[in-house]
């Protein structure tokens, strides 16, 4: 009676033209079809004919199959697509605005970031189009894969500033810091290996945390591995409320979050008072670790909501942050925004952004796999956490820095962000069919369908 099962259902796989769809329609049809013939069975009749009246009241399968080729179709991140595209574009714009350091020269620039947005822009397609569910296939080999990569570029790390570094990194054009945005994807992938492994899992997972928390504190020293440690923190504490270690969820967050605040705090204590102090209130340390964040809040202070502001520096009149402020197109790109053309035109741009967030964050919390949404929150963490420092960073609190995604300069770690991205939107797009597969897990009835009466009735609007 199975066969006669499978023969129907596979009628209806036929129909539909999304192969990734077919599995998940395979497995909840079959399951529904058993159910209805136990009830029939249950009822006082043989296996032979509580099978054909089940099969008989879930309908024709050519219509059915038909049916749901309409509904299981991939899902186009057109608007998503569309607002990375308003950034790029924004980014070459102000490349071309705001010019770069005097020594290099302004064609030079915008030529190479036209050149490395199209890189970026293929990989980004790559990547959509990519089967996000290989993460789930090879976790672990993802994992060990990343970390051997980040050794090796440690045994690379320059001995002379003059010799190595010139020779490997600069001809290589070579972004360390934009490899470390990689890793929360390989922790993500190491984490969904350890589920329903209870604490013994959690503890692996803390592990390979903390070997990563190595790896960028020697790649990247603090700025990198503040981001991952806040990144890698997320990710563990989301699988803990999502239950995928099968332990205590109050438990398991506070062993994560507990030895986190306590190293966070190692590290403050560490790090020079001077330092500290001074990116709170620069003018306690002008000339020295206050220097950049009290040029940019002079900057803010004599900044208009429309229009470009001036600033008194000495004798002169300053009405262009260039002419004071380091890294003015790069680190400090929205301070510069904001005191030539107001505040109005930066609001603009970080409510962009933030929506950009928001959709994510919603997106990936409404998918229906464990994998999808780890994949998803991995990524989105690392974009909106690059966001919001360099967003603090711009408005004078310069704890740390590090590059606005898809906008402000750093080829390398665009083409990075628009792989990570691309994998993102791989998943909102084909995500609604994955089904996580575990030895724990039994394929359930869907709200895809309710048996009621001896009749199925499918919800082709779900």
């Amino acid at each position: 009676m199975h066969n006669k099962i499978s023969e129907y259902v596979n009628l209806i796989c036929q129909q539909i033209r999304w192969k990734k769809a077919r599995q998940r329609v395979n497995d909840e049809m079959t399951a529904h079809i058993a159910d209805g013939r136990d009830s029939y069975i249950q009822q006082g009749l043989d296996e032979h004919t509580a099978t054909t009246k089940a099969i008989a009241d879930t309908g024709d399968a050519t219509v059915l199959g038909a049916n749901f080729d309409r509904v299981h179709r991939p899902k186009p991140q057109w608007g998503m697509l569309a607002a990375v595209a308003v950034f790029l574009v924004l980014g070459i714009v102000l490349s071309m605005i705001f010019p770069a350091h005097p020594a290099i020269s302004r064609d030079g620039v915008i030529q190479a970031r036209l050149v490395f947005t199209g890189i970026g822009i293929v990989v980004m397609i790559c990547a959509y189009f990519v089967d996000f569910t290989i993460i789930g296939k090879y976790p672990k080999f993802i994992y060990l894969g990343v970390v051997l990569l980040s050794v090796a570029l440690i045994f690379l790390l320059p001995r002379s500033i003059s010799q190595i570094y010139l020779i490997v990194f600069n001809s290589l054009r070579f972004n360390i810091q934009a490899f470390s945005l990689v890793l929360p994807l390989a922790f993500a992938a190491f984490v969904f290996s350890c589920r329903n492994k209870g604490y013994r899992g959690l503890a692996l997972c803390g592990i390979a945390y903390a070997v990563l928390c190595l790896i960028v504190a020697i790649l990247t020293f603090t700025s990198g591995l503040f981001h991952f440690m806040v990144i890698g923190m997320a990710i563990l504490v989301a699988a803990i409320l999502k239950n995928w270690f099968a332990i205590n969820k109050a438990i398991g967050v506070l062993s994560v979050v507990i030895p986190f605040a306590a190293f966070a705090i190692w590290g403050l204590l560490s790090t020079s008072t001077m330092r500290l102090t001074a990116a709170i209130n620069p003018s306690v340390d002008p000339l020295g670790h206050g220097f950049v964040g009290g040029i940019i809040r002079n900057l803010l202070r004599n900044s208009n909501f429309i229009g470009g502001g001036q600033m008194r520096f000495g004798e002169m009149v300053i009405s262009d942050a260039f002419y004071i402020l380091p890294d003015a197109a790069s680190n400090s790109l929205l301070t510069s925004i904001i005191f030539r053309y107001g505040w109005g035109p930066f609001a603009v741009i970080v409510c962009a952004l933030v929506a950009f967030m928001i959709i994510g964050f919603r997106r990936c919390f409404k998918q229906r796999s464990g994998l999808g949404f780890l994949v998803s929150f991995a990524v989105m963490a690392t974009f909106s956490l690059q966001v919001v420092t360099y967003v603090i960073f711009n408005l004078g609190l310069t704890f740390t820095q590090i590059s606005l995604p898809l906008i402000s300069p750093g080829n390398t770690a665009m083409m990075v962000n628009l792989g990570l991205v691309g994998f993102m939107l791989s998943v909102f797009r084909t995500g609604d069919v994955v089904v996580d597969k575990s030895p724990l897990q039994v394929v359930k009835a869907s709200k895809f369908f309710t048996w009621k009466n001896g009749k199925v009735t499918i919800n082709f609007n779900s």
